[in-house]
Parts: C-alpha cells; structure tokens; sequence
C-alpha cells in the first residue's frame, strides 16, 4: 500500500483528526483510506510525543521498529538455527507486517525482549503495558500460571482487569473497527464469515466446531499422560508459552489479520526440540499457515481452504498443549497441598 506503513498511519491520521477537531473512531480524515481508528486512544498520545505528524519523524520511527523486529529476529534464528525458523521469518504474513508497519511488531518486540532479558518476576509489568496498548497481550499472563507463579498471576489477572474497565468506553468501538475477513485472516469470527461467504448451512458449521474442540480435548488428554507436560526451564520453553498463548487466545476471540502469526514465530524454538512426536510437522503446518498469499494465488480457493485448515490445525495442537499443562500444574499443585494417602504408620514403644 501507498503511502507506506499503512498500519501506523491510522495513529498518524488519529492525531491529524484530532488537531482538527474530529473523532478518528468515527471520521479518521487524517487517515488516507480514512479507515476509522481502532487502537486504544493512548496511541493517539503516543503518536503526538513522536511527532508523527512529521513525515520525516514517522518514517524514522517506522524505519526504527521495523530495525528493532529485523534485529531481534537475527538474536532468534542465530540462537535457534534452523529451516523452518528461517521459513517463518520470510514468509508473507511477516513480510505483510514489516511492510504495513503494524503495531503487532511493537508487541512482538516488547514481549521477545521480555522474555530474554527481564528477571521472571519483573514481567508481569511488560505484558500489563502491552495489554494496555493492544489488549490481546493479557492471553500472555497465562504463562504465569503454567510457570506455578500463582501469586504473580493473581496481581497480575486483577490489574488486567483494572485496564479492561478503564478502556471500557472504547471496546466496542475497537470491536466494531476491527475488519474481518477470510482468506489472510484467522480466528473462529473469520472462520464464520467465510462460512456464511460460500452459503454453507449453519449446521455444517457446528459440526466444525464440535470436531475442533473433541480433537482439542483427545489430544489434550494424550499429552498428560506423555512427557510432554513436564516443567521446562529454559528460555525456549517460554517464548513457546507466550506464542501458543497469544495464537490461542486471538483465535477464540476475535477474526486477526495474518500478520499477527509472526507469534507463531516464538514457538518454533521450542518445536524443532521434538517435545511431542510430530512437533516438527506442526512447524511445517505453521509455515504453511504464514504463507495463505501464496497459497491463494498459486491454487486460489484451494488453496485459501489449505491455509484455512493449517491454522485450525495449529489451535488443535497449541491449545491441546496449553490445556494440558495448566491441567498439570493445577493438578501437581493441588496434590502437594492434600493430605497423604496413608498415616505414617505407629512405631511401637
């Protein structure tokens, strides 16, 4: 698109639309597709402290980030060498974000620098800020939970919801900006919408979602009773939880645009160790995934149902994956808090 970084224009047209005395929620004049703005309004106030309506400042900003993603993509792929890595971080849906601009990659970096360089008991605060600039970062403090930081988890869950009720106002508004679509989009609204798209009855896809969440929960169950759920200490294992955690959780509430698979990028790390027996076809999956462009133009409708299924694949397992460590956690906790099974037996005097 032209002019470039689109994505971030919409924060440069918010704040044009303000100066002049308009709402950008519902007339974004400064905006040049006039998209209405559906970011938190503290992205307006961040866009007047960058001067974005410099266009000189806003090219050295977006040039700035995009330098930030490349770099912190480089500290990746040098620390955890591998094909599919290199794949994800060249394929269309990470390309699509670098080229638009979009603020996924603020997110992006702010929780990989997180997870590599800030103590575990200072990161809440990071994931709250994140939250607090495009709310679907508050599925990454369910790495709390696994992680046993139940404490941490708690403060942390009430603050979450202390932001929540203070972008109360302008939720719906988001909701309501927010595009959904079908085929470079994911998430159980876009898979609703290309269903309504093609005609297909209602009760078609009913029986989809009943086959995804029975294939979710059996495959949940296989992994609590393998290896797979024992607790990991390395930084892998984490970018794992924050990746899966944020794919799961955007695709059970809201319809995303692919950019936002660049998320999957954290969970290849982990994958390519073989946790389980066919990780390492999950990461050809979330390849696959990443590139529905390609897809769609080599073998058109084809093509887009492939991409379409990749992406429900990889919620099958990432949310299976997920269910059944918070299930063991849970669990590991409750029976250290229970009573033995057996008395000690009485020694006779």
């Amino acid at each position: 698109m032209y002019p470039p970084f689109a994505d971030m224009r919409a924060i440069q047209g918010a704040v044009i639309s303000v100066e002049h005395g308009y709402d950008p929620r519902t007339t974004n004049l400064g905006d040049p597709w006039r998209r209405s703005f559906n970011y938190p309004s503290l992205w307006i106030a961040i866009g007047k402290a960058l001067n974005f309506t410099d266009e000189r400042w806003f090219m050295a900003v977006c040039a700035t980030l995009v330098l930030c993603f490349i770099g912190l993509c480089a500290v990746l792929i040098f620390r955890y060498p591998s094909f599919g890595l290199l794949a994800s971080l060249v394929s269309t849906s990470t390309l699509l974000a670098v080229e638009r601009g979009n603020i996924d990659l603020v997110i992006f970096c702010l929780l990989f620098c997180t997870i590599l360089w800030i103590p575990k008991r200072w990161a809440p605060i990071p994931f709250l800020l994140a939250t607090l600039l495009k709310l679907y970062p508050v599925f990454a403090l369910s790495t709390l939970l696994i992680r046993r930081q139940f404490l941490l988890f708690a403060t942390s869950l009430a603050a979450a919801v202390v932001i929540f009720a203070y972008l109360g106002d302008q939720l719906a508004d988001i909701r309501s900006a927010t595009p959904v679509g079908c085929d470079i989009y994911y998430g159980i609204p876009s898979v609703s919408r290309c269903f309504r798209f093609l005609g297909r009855p209602f009760w078609q896809l009913e029986v989809l979602f009943g086959a995804i969440g029975l294939a979710t929960f059996a495959l949940a169950y296989s992994f609590s009773r393998s290896d797979a759920v024992r607790p990991k200490q390395d930084v892998a294992f984490d970018l794992m939880l924050v990746g899966a955690a944020i794919y799961v959780g955007t695709f059970m509430s809201s319809g995303n645009v692919d950019y936002r698979l660049i998320f999957l990028i954290l969970c290849i790390p982990f994958l390519q160790r073989r946790p389980f027996p066919y990780a390492r076809a999950v990461i050809v999956v979330m390849v696959v995934a990443m590139n529905a462009p390609l897809l769609v133009s080599w073998l058109a409708m084809p093509g887009a149902l492939v991409a379409e299924l990749a992406k429900i694949l990889i919620f099958v397992v990432l949310s299976a994956y997920l269910f059944a460590l918070t299930l063991a956690t849970l669990t590991a906790s409750y029976a250290s808090l229970s009573w033995p099974r057996q008395w000690p037996r009485r020694t006779e005097a």
